[in-house]
């Protein structure tokens, strides 16, 4: 039986899952490839039309700069980090050949509730993801405490309005995930009943 587009396309949505930095390695995607990517991204549901969302890449040239800010970071909030900790913080930033900041900006606007617009940046965030699985490498997003650092937001243009959601790292997968744990459709889908 031959595999239709629509087939394809599922196919590829049921496998797509997040790969760690340390299960990612060279080559990550060429400037046309991200590029993509982000099409994908703004492909996204947005009511209005409001874009609730930004990318920050990090080129190579400043991997150490953002080694040093997530060095910072983490001495600031473990003052007792040891040299594993420290070294690990520093590797978060150059692990990946492909390093983005995921930024969250909600427009204020009577018409699409805030809510609307958070949605709308998890659904481009998704395409993202699913872009890169897609164009044949691995992803994950990031986020905890480093994202709250008052200090590293600064330091990377996040202004106070704006949430700094994670760090999407992209690279070519070295070493497949652990196998998936299935779950159940059911978890998540009921029929209604009236009440």
């Amino acid at each position: 039986m031959t595999m239709t587009k629509d087939d394809a396309l599922l196919a590829t949505m049921l496998s797509r899952r997040s790969i760690s930095p340390r299960r990612q390695a060279w080559p990550g995607p060429s400037a046309a490839q991200l590029r993509q990517m982000v099409q994908a991204a703004l492909r996204a549901p947005d009511h209005g039309r409001k874009l609730p969302w930004r990318l920050i890449e990090f080129d190579d040239s400043r991997r150490a700069d953002l080694a040093q800010l997530f060095e910072d970071e983490k001495r600031r909030r473990t003052p007792d980090a040891g040299a594993q900790d420290i070294e690990r913080a520093r590797a978060h930033a150059t692990q990946t050949p492909a390093m983005l900041a995921f930024v969250v900006r909600p427009v204020p606007d009577g018409k699409v509730p805030e809510h609307e617009q958070w949605l709308s940046a998890g659904a481009a965030l998704g395409n993202l993801l699913l872009a890169a699985h897609a164009m044949g490498f691995g992803a994950i997003v990031l986020s905890g405490d480093r994202c709250k650092d008052e200090i590293l937001r600064r330091s990377l243009g996040i202004a106070p309005e704006e949430t700094l959601a994670g760090f999407v790292s992209i690279g070519t997968m070295a070493s497949p995930p652990p196998p998936v744990v299935p779950v159940d459709v059911e978890r998540v889908l009921s029929t209604w009943t009236p009440q």
